[in-house]
């Protein structure tokens, strides 16, 4: 498992919201994706970070493409 103070939150958060967007459970998430329901439970709870390959392929499973954005900071 990863170091707590290393997992991203937000990551889980933005696939369980695209996920549910998509009308898909984690079953079928899976299924369409190549990856493991367990392991999507995990991203989504923050127990894990994926890796971008697995984020690629959960952004193909729901019929999206990947996007990463630098924003700046807002201070």
């Amino acid at each position: 498992m990863a170091d707590k103070e290393h997992v991203y939150p937000e990551v889980g958060e933005a696939l369980r919201k695209a996920r549910e967007d998509a009308g898909m459970s984690q079953d079928q998430l899976a299924d369409s994706s190549g990856i493991s329901r367990i392991t999507i439970s995990r991203i989504e709870q923050a127990h894990i970070n994926p890796s971008f390959r697995s984020l690629e392929a959960l952004a193909q499973g729901m019929g999206r493409k990947l996007t990463i954005s630098f924003d700046a900071i807002d201070e």
